[in-house]
C-alpha cells in the first residue's frame, strides 16, 4: 500500500463516478464533486458500509470527503445522483 501522502496527493489514481450503475474498483476513499446520494456502497466482501460510513438517506454536500479504515476497500460505489471522485487503492 501507499504513504497516506501519496494517496492524499492521488499519486494512487482516481476515476470520477457519475450515473446509476453500479461503479467497481478498489477504492480508500471519494469526494463528492456534485452533491451526491449513493445509493450502494460495498466493500471487498460485499458487506454494506452504508450505515458504516453514514451514507443511508443522505445527500453528501460538494467537498464532501469519505474514506474507510485501513485494511478496507470500497469494491462497489453506486450512486442515485451526483458524482463523486474515487481515489484507487
Amino acid at each position: 500500500m501507499s504513504n497516506s501522502t501519496e494517496f492524499m496527493a492521488g499519486f494512487t489514481g482516481s476515476k470520477v463516478l457519475s450515473g446509476t450503475s453500479a461503479n467497481t474498483g478498489r477504492f480508500q476513499a471519494f469526494i463528492v464533486n456534485d452533491d451526491a446520494v449513493v445509493s450502494a456502497c460495498l466493500d471487498g466482501d460485499n458487506n454494506s458500509l452504508m450505515t458504516t460510513l453514514g451514507l443511508s438517506g443522505v445527500t453528501l454536500r460538494s467537498g464532501a470527503f469519505i474514506s474507510v479504515a485501513e485494511g478496507v476497500v470500497i469494491k462497489s460505489i453506486t450512486l442515485s445522483s451526483g458524482s463523486v471522485i474515487a481515489y484507487s487503492v
